[in-house]
């Protein structure tokens, strides 16, 4: 289930702009300038919210983070398609990028927790393997941008969206962000009953309190900046 997260955030919230983009651009008439600053702010957000992660991870917890971004992403995904304004646009794209980056970030933490447990003797015989727990959490957003691909030209391209729009009249590429916020919402509907609660244990005590050491992580942060 942790990997709908990834599914969420990245393969519904972020990959499906690339799908939206020519029948947005056409529609509501955006320069290249235009169409390029919606993915560079939903970034910028995505930034401003990784940053912030240290701090809401201590005040409400994994979980917590991972339920309640999910359900933010999927409310602002659907509010894409109830406005025309390059501004409302905007900012929902920057807020967006912020939740987004509170469901990936903790579920890759949940999703570290389990591979952990795995590595434990006591999971030991669960017939998995840590690499195996990760690369399934991390897979999810393949799963996110499969079901992207199969929502959006439903609802921009078919005769049968033209018929059963949410909003008769109004262009396709705004009943695709609502039925992409909808799939969104059953996906965090899934998660919030089958993610356990953060068992916060005295290891991880203890690895929290620890100094934070960025320099071993320099190419890595370098790569990630450019």
């Amino acid at each position: 289930m942790l990997a709908l997260g990834a599914a969420v955030s990245l393969g519904l919230a972020r990959f499906c702009y690339a799908l939206l983009l020519p029948p947005m651009r056409a529609d509501l008439g955006w320069s290249y300038l235009t169409a390029g600053l919606m993915n560079t702010v939903n970034a910028a957000g995505y930034l401003f919210g990784a940053l912030a992660m240290p701090w809401l991870l201590r005040r409400i917890g994994a979980r917590a983070c991972l339920v309640y971004g999910s359900l933010g992403v999927s409310m602002l995904m659907a509010l894409h398609g109830c406005t025309r304004s390059n501004e409302w646009l905007m900012a929902l794209r920057l807020a967006t990028g912020m939740g987004s980056a509170m469901v990936f970030v903790s579920g890759g933490l949940l999703a570290a927790r389990l591979a952990t447990q795995v590595m434990s003797p006591a999971g030991a015989t669960s017939g998995l393997s840590a690499g195996l727990v990760l690369g399934i959490f991390y897979g999810g957003t393949g799963l996110g941008i499969v079901v992207s691909s199969l929502l959006v030209p439903a609802w921009t391209e078919s005769h049968w969206a033209s018929l059963h729009s949410p909003w008769p009249g109004l262009p396709g590429w705004q009943g695709a962000w609502v039925a992409l916020g909808l799939a969104a919402l059953m996906a965090t509907a899934l998660m919030a009953w089958r993610v356990a609660p953060d068992a916060a244990s005295t290891a991880q005590a203890a690895m929290s309190s620890r100094p934070k050491v960025w320099w071993p992580f320099r190419w890595a942060l370098a790569g990630y900046f450019m």
